[in-house]
């Protein structure tokens, strides 16, 4: 969600990290986590690309970078959020990476996130069609990966580019198109996508696929080919 601009004038070095430093042993950051990374504590979720996070006894509140998720009344916004909860639980740590610009005009920090597995959560929300990927100039690290990862959820019409609308608020879709009506056995507000009693059901509602180790929605489905997704398109 993009309430304010988030582009800065000038440019300082990724190493130049505005969060305190503190006192301590070193970590052990998952696989994947890039090196200078820096630890922080999930405070919360405000909404699918903005959240508040704790390091040496402060609160901040930081833009995930080069990602942007519907906003508060647009389809989707409701379902983008979620995920964001389900990345990053309240309470867990989050290792935060700089670009050139650590903050925006309003003083919102910016940063590319990952959590306690290694996920890379920016990547994540674009990769399975929660977000759109946007250039924070002069924060440009990762967009050729963010537009690779926006043609792949857009090509298999994932969320925001299927069409439909995850009920949560207005509808900026084309002509819809005839749906079945879903069966859910449970509700998603745990963080998770409605659950359906196949995968040809929750492909036709937005949902899909799921990664094994990656999405806790791969084990409600079956992975006949043993390939690790379930629910492709």
């Amino acid at each position: 969600m993009r309430s304010t601009p988030r582009r800065v004038a000038g440019a300082v070095t990724a190493a130049a990290l505005f969060l305190p430093a503190t006192a301590g042993p070193a970590f052990a950051a998952p696989s994947g986590v890039p090196k200078g990374a820096v630890t922080a504590k999930v405070l919360k979720i405000v909404d699918g690309d903005t959240i508040d996070v704790s390091r040496g006894g402060k609160r901040y509140r930081v833009q995930l970078l080069e990602v942007d998720t519907p906003e508060r009344g647009q389809c989707w916004f409701a379902t983008a959020t979620a995920r964001t909860k389900a990345l990053l639980p309240i309470g867990k740590t989050a290792y935060l990476v700089a670009d050139r610009a650590p903050r925006n005009r309003y003083g919102h920090r910016l940063y590319y996130v990952w959590n306690a597995k290694g996920i890379h959560v920016n990547r994540n929300l674009v990769r399975y069609g929660y977000a759109k990927a946007v250039l924070d100039q002069p924060n440009d690290r990762y967009i050729r990966l963010m537009r690779a990862e926006q043609a792949k959820a857009r090509k298999a019409r994932l969320r925001i580019w299927s069409g439909k609308c995850d009920g949560g608020g207005r509808q900026p879709a084309p002509t819809p198109t005839p749906t079945p009506s879903p069966t859910k056995t449970r509700p998603s507000d745990d963080g998770n996508d409605p659950r359906y009693r196949t995968c040809g059901e929750a492909n036709a509602n937005g949902y899909g696929p799921y990664v094994r180790g990656q999405d806790p929605e791969y084990a409600w489905y079956q992975d006949r080919d043993g390939d690790g997704v379930v629910c492709e398109r």
